[in-house]
């Protein structure tokens, strides 16, 4: 028997050995190293992730896990590290970034950044975007490390800088730089949650994002005659940019339609109305800043000869930017108003979504979440994913935790925190996801 002893551990699916693993400690270390990483301060600008990588890399090397750091620039650092497979597969990528946007600390009740536990939840700056996912990433990363069977395929957890501002020094640049050092068939990265009220109220909904929409950022411009306040007269560029606002988001522009929201529609019937719903069912426009005046401070009494706006426009699978500018320029009806694009995202590729890791993921949740509906869904804000998908690997969004929505709407927020009470359970999920994919034999 002692001879065949090894062969039955070869043959011992991964996901079975589940229980040599202590769920509640592992979550005890995630939640006490996330309060340590949400206490480095990795605002951007300016973005220096040096301290935060760091203290990822002092976690996995402890581990005895090699770690390798690629710095793109001064304190912009990304790493990666890797458990090895036996080449079956190509590798599944743990993504998540370490950059957070800025806190207004006096709009906090809390320090943003002081990693504060209370009331069931961690606060702070990157507890939902995405600092909390990167422990449950590196957790379970851990875990398959800490089980010590072997794997068909590499895992990979990856830690990137300046996916805030865009991503150049940070997914983009190890995509441009690095690229066959990854090559991976599968990404995980942040974009989808579970939710008892914000897809359907009482209704546990997993979303795992398979899609993200595209990025257009506008400037509309408009030009007149400057003059003394007290003249008024009708070639006011105030009252022309106005004027053609107000004809473009007097009404929503039209839905189209996108196989994805059809598929979540069908097996959720319809959504309940909050900005979330609403943003990933429509291309959606935020008017984000107004200029005009002139002086400084501005004068009041003085006509300015120009006045700019700003348009954050968000665009569904399928609907092209030239023929969504089309569409702007129609609804502000002025031909002397300038339209400008600022900034333009890659075209947004859809990741399938039957079996491989989305099913897998799929089956992990209902284990664990008997209740749970999983479907694939789409995502109104921009993540590294997109990139790795023009690449062609699938990326999946997933925070394996039960969120409400008003902690889902605390991204970037004064009061954005995480819950800890099913912390184990998310590492878990993700754990046996990776235990069915990678460690097959």
């Amino acid at each position: 028997m002692r001879t065949l002893l090894p062969l039955v551990l070869l043959l011992t699916p991964l996901g079975a050995r589940a229980q040599e693993i202590n769920w509640e400690q592992t979550a005890d270390e995630a939640v006490r190293t996330l309060t340590d990483y949400i206490r480095i301060d990795t605002s951007n600008p300016p973005g220096k992730v040096t301290t935060a990588a760091e203290l990822l890399s002092g976690v996995l090397s402890a581990e005895g896990i090699e770690v390798t750091q690629y710095e793109s620039a001064p304190g912009k650092v990304n790493l990666t590290a890797r458990l090895a497979g036996s080449g079956y597969g190509k590798p599944i990528l743990l993504l998540h970034h370490m950059d957070v946007v800025p806190a207004d600390r006096t709009r906090w009740d809390v320090d943003p950044f002081g990693g504060v536990s209370k009331d069931g939840y961690v606060w702070g700056r990157g507890a939902m975007d995405m600092k909390a996912l990167g422990m449950i990433h590196l957790y379970a990363f851990l875990s398959l490390k800490r089980a010590g069977a072997p794997l068909s395929r590499d895992v990979i957890f990856m830690a990137v800088a300046d996916e805030e501002i865009g991503g150049e020094l940070g997914a983009r640049w190890m995509i441009d730089n690095h690229y066959q050092e990854l090559d991976p068939e599968y990404v995980l990265d942040e974009g989808g949650f579970g939710s008892r009220d914000l897809f359907v109220d009482g209704k546990l909904v997993f979303g795992i994002s398979v899609a993200e929409k595209k990025l257009v950022w506008l400037k509309v411009r408009a030009e007149g005659v400057a003059g003394h306040g007290s003249q008024p007269h009708p070639q006011n560029p105030n009252d022309r940019i106005v004027r053609a606002l107000t004809r473009l988001l007097s009404h929503p522009l039209p839905s189209s339609p996108v196989p994805v929201l059809d598929q979540m529609r069908t097996a959720l019937g319809p959504l309940v109305e909050n900005k979330f719903t609403r943003a990933i069912q429509h291309s959606t426009i935020s008017l984000t800043t107004l200029r005009s005046g002139v002086g400084e401070p501005v004068k009041v009494n003085v006509i300015p000869s120009v006045a700019e706006a700003t348009l954050d426009c968000r665009l569904l699978p399928g609907t092209s930017t030239v023929e969504w500018l089309a569409k702007i320029r129609r609804r502000l009806d002025d031909p002397e108003i300038e339209l400008e694009v600022l900034y333009e995202s890659d075209d947004s590729v859809v990741t399938p979504y039957e079996g491989g890791l989305y099913g897998a993921l799929a089956k992990a949740i209902v284990r664990h979440e008997p209740d749970a509906t999983v479907v694939p869904i789409l995502i109104p804000y921009g993540t590294d994913s997109n990139a790795f998908r023009h690449k062609g690997a699938k990326s999946y969004g997933l925070t394996p935790l039960i969120l409400p929505a008003d902690v889902v709407s605390s991204m970037h927020g004064d009061a954005e925190r995480v819950p800890i009470t099913n912390m184990g359970t998310g590492i878990r999920i993700f754990y046996e996801a990776l235990a069915e994919i990678a460690g097959r034999n």
